[in-house]
């Protein structure tokens, strides 16, 4: 049976791990003198100078990583050649998976190698754990080395079909891209990859497992649940069943055999295997209708033909059966892989909306916060030159030239006393003044002592965030999904950052700065009053003068009050140009914070439009996926109606 190797499971490529693969020359046999059409002629020129069964088997892996170009053309246009694969993929130098494959398997036993190749299932771009698996798409191949078995997948071991390589790579440069971002068609880069040259078999099924179970080269097969549920089951199992069996006779034999023989002798275990892949028995009933027609075709004595017909014919009619049922299961299979789709752009959608209406709501407040400042500052300006203005109006020189009255006032009259009076309960209410004003800015000295060490937290995981989220835009931009784990680490990463703890310290900011403020604006109303009374008390003083004769105390009690108003408008300056420096660096880090919250939605966006372009190519992926299984499955059935047609011509001629 044809298959079609799975779409952008190349993309898997970017971060697996090397740590499994086994010790292979990386440059031997990349290169070759001159362009061969020939198998035969590739091979020898290859191996020329190697002797080893793996060295054979290397030089050969790495000159089809290094040569064949995966066709992404033809897996959208489904123009694969299967008739004239292996000197078509030479001749054009690109192929998808089956040319791969076929190419390895033809220069191995160019080489003097046993090779075989091997149909199964590979995860790709849009599998999510818990999916099943219906048909295998995937082909890879199995090589005899040294007297055992082992896997190589040329096609992973290749390359990479990518979507647009400026999103990546002027994301990881600058985020803050110019250029409008553009879907791309898919296209392949060469990024060659060992690990995929005799892989450990229960490493190798982390990401492929053959439609027969045999291949998995273990003793004990991994059930195909097991391969759907995920890595982490994988890993489970494997670590439950780590033993290999790759010296089974079993695979001699069926590597030994023609393509249609093997259909016939695995159909069954495939089928055991996945009881959703219903046309590998009609597969299997079409070659062996074919055989049986070979026998009674030479039958002479045409006594066999009757019961071999009536076999035959209930073997088709019994295959028709089979491909209607995995007919029947494809609008259920693709209508889930449709609306599992939908619900990853859901997702995907609610979770960047989530993060864009969060930075909205953060450069909201930090502009509205940023504009405040402007009038708090105008007005603590404002404050400073009331107290300059008092510092400058006042001075001895201004009661020195005062002038006593012609006609002086009795000491105990009363306008004196009640000038004094007035001074005195002036100068308490002052005092009063600075004592408040001493607690209030024992509390913006608390305040800013206590938010410092948050404000630095918060301004080290807005940092951090801010890579979580470039690391979830990097993995869409790699059409990794809402499902998958190289997504779902960062986002939840950062929700659980930014959505916690982050947004409760910006929303501590805010208020402890709207505290503090008004704090400052208490403490300058408090000086501002504080400076009108202590100026009240020198005018006071200044007609107590003018009422008076000479007195020595008047200018001791007017000097020291003088000395008092002048310290307090020294000290409402002080606080004035503390206040502004504090509105100065808040103002700063509110700009900062509205900067980070658009980058951070600028980021989202580009997540957007990355989600927009993964949903559109899973949707082409599911529809080319069903078109393929539609024609894969037509085609059967033309088969089996053949073979129906010669069973009743070969009934009627044994009739006659």
């Amino acid at each position: 049976m044809k298959n079609i190797c799975v779409l952008l499971s190349f993309v898997l490529l970017l971060s697996a791990a090397l740590a499994n693969a086994q010790t292979t020359d990386t440059l031997k046999g990349t290169k070759l003198p001159a362009r061969l059409s020939e198998p035969d002629a590739i091979a020898a020129a290859l191996c020329i100078d190697v002797t080893t069964e793996r060295e054979k088997a290397n030089v050969i892996y790495n000159w089809i990583t290094h040569n064949i170009e995966y066709d992404a053309k033809a897996l959208w246009n489904l123009s694969d050649d299967s008739k004239n694969r292996v000197k078509n993929t030479i001749k054009s130098g690109k192929a998808l998976c089956a040319g791969y494959s076929e190419l390895f398997v033809a220069l191995c036993k160019s080489a003097g190698l046993n090779a075989v190749t091997v149909d199964g299932y590979a995860k790709d771009m849009i599998f999510d754990n818990g999916d099943e698996m219906y048909i295998p798409r995937h082909e890879w191949v199995a090589v005899r080395v040294d007297g055992k078995w082992q896997l190589a997948d040329p096609t992973w071991g290749a390359g990479y079909l990518y979507q647009s390589d400026s999103w990546l790579r002027k994301l990881l440069s600058k985020l803050l891209m110019q250029k409008k971002l553009k879907a791309k068609r898919l296209k392949f880069r060469y990024r060659y990859d060992p690990q995929y040259f005799l892989q450990d078999p229960l490493t190798f099924r982390l990401r492929h497992v053959p439609a027969d179970p045999l291949w998995q080269l273990t003793d004990t097969a991994m059930p195909l649940a097991v391969f759907e549920a995920g890595d982490s089951s994988i890993r489970a199992f494997n670590t439950s069943y780590p033993q290999l069996t790759q010296k089974d006779s079993r695979l001699d034999k069926i590597a030994g055999m023609t393509d249609e023989k093997r259909k016939l002798e695995m159909a069954s275990r495939v089928y055991a295997f996945n009881n959703r892949f219903h046309l590998a028995l009609a597969i299997r009933n079409s070659v062996l209708a074919d055989s049986l027609i070979e026998v009674i075709n030479k039958d002479t004595t045409g006594n066999e033909a009757p019961k071999l017909l009536k076999v035959v014919g209930s073997e088709m009619k019994q295959s028709l059966e089979y491909v209607k049922l995995q007919k029947k299961g494809f609008p259920e299979e693709y209508s889930k892989l449709s609306r599992k789709n939908k619900t990853k752009a859901a997702l995907a959608k609610q979770s960047i909306r989530a993060i864009k209406t969060d930075d909205k709501k953060l450069i909201a407040e930090s502009n509205k916060h940023a504009r405040s400042v402007e009038g708090k500052t105008s007005r603590a300006a404002k404050k400073a030159g009331t107290a300059k203005k008092a510092i400058q109006e006042t001075s001895m020189r201004r009661y020195d030239a005062i002038k006593t009255a012609k006609i002086p006032k009795k000491p105990d009259a009363k306008e004196l006393t009640d000038i004094q009076d007035s001074v005195t309960a002036k100068s308490l209410r002052v005092q009063a003044r600075l004592k408040e004003i001493e607690s209030t800015k024992a509390e913006i000295i608390s305040l800013v002592s206590i938010s410092k060490p948050l404000l630095d937290s918060l301004a080290s995981r807005l940092g951090n965030e801010d890579s979580l989220l470039k690391n979830e835009a990097i993995e869409r931009l790699q059409m990794h999904d809402s499902y998958d784990d190289e997504v779902k680490k960062w986002n939840k990463l950062f929700a659980s950052s930014r959505f916690g703890t982050t947004d409760t310290l910006i929303k501590y900011y805010f208020n402890t700065f709207d505290t503090v403020c008004s704090r400052y604006e208490k403490v300058q109303k408090s000086y501002a009053e504080a400076i009108n009374m202590s100026k009240a008390n020198l005018r006071s003083l200044e007609q107590k003068k003018k009422w008076t004769a000479t007195d020595p105390d008047a200018t001791k009690e007017y000097a020291e009050a003088l000395s008092d108003h002048h310290e307090v408008a020294d000290s409402a300056l002080v606080i004035a140009a503390k206040y502004t420096a504090y509105l100065k660096g808040n103002k700063s880090l509110f700009k900062l914070l509205g900067t980070l919250g658009k980058k951070q939605i600028k980021i989202a966006e580009y997540m957007e439009k990355a989600e927009k372009n993964r949903q559109e190519m899973e949707s082409k992926t599911i529809a080319r996926k069903k078109y393929t299984d539609m024609k894969e499955n037509e085609m059967q059935r033309a088969n089996i109606e053949k073979v129906l047609r010669k069973v009743n011509k070969a009934t009627t001629g044994s009739k006659k």
